[in-house]
């Protein structure tokens, strides 16, 4: 099996499809170390249904492009952690979308990096490792 160390959010895929440099650079030079979850497939299909219609096509092909690019993880096995860290940011007053709270856990409980451009909101998950690709200086 192949290993994984980048879990790329749907943030990171859409700075991807309008060009971001330093995302596809890194996107490149780390290829073989990202996957992508369900959940950020749902939400890529999502935004390019979501379209104007003179678009739609257009976006579909392009989010089934960067789908297929890259392996997917599950959710399949995060039932328990979800739910406790949901909780536990309710109670802390620090709410995550249920979507981005999935990405983030699938990301902890497989031991990879989550790659966003949304830090802050990721940030809220209990022991996540979290990256930036849109800013970052690209030192290879």
């Amino acid at each position: 099996m192949q290993k994984f160390k980048y879990l790329l959010d749907t943030s990171t895929c859409i700075e991807l499809l309008r060009g971001n440099k330093n995302v596809r650079q890194f996107c490149i030079e780390y290829s073989q170390l990202c996957c992508i979850s369900e959940i950020t497939a749902i939400e890529l299909y999502y935004g390019a249904y979501n379209a104007p219609p003179k678009y739609q096509k257009q976006e579909l092909l392009k989010a089934e492009m960067l789908i297929e690019s890259y392996k997917k993880i599950g959710i399949d096995n995060i039932a328990g952690a979800f739910c406790h860290e949901k909780i536990r940011l309710e109670t802390s007053g620090e709410i995550i979308e249920d979507f981005d709270l999935m990405i983030g856990v699938s990301a902890r409980e497989n031991n990879l990096i989550v790659v966003t451009h949304n830090v802050k909101h990721f940030c809220r998950i209990d022991n996540l490792v979290v990256e930036d690709w849109t800013d970052k200086k690209i030192d290879f």
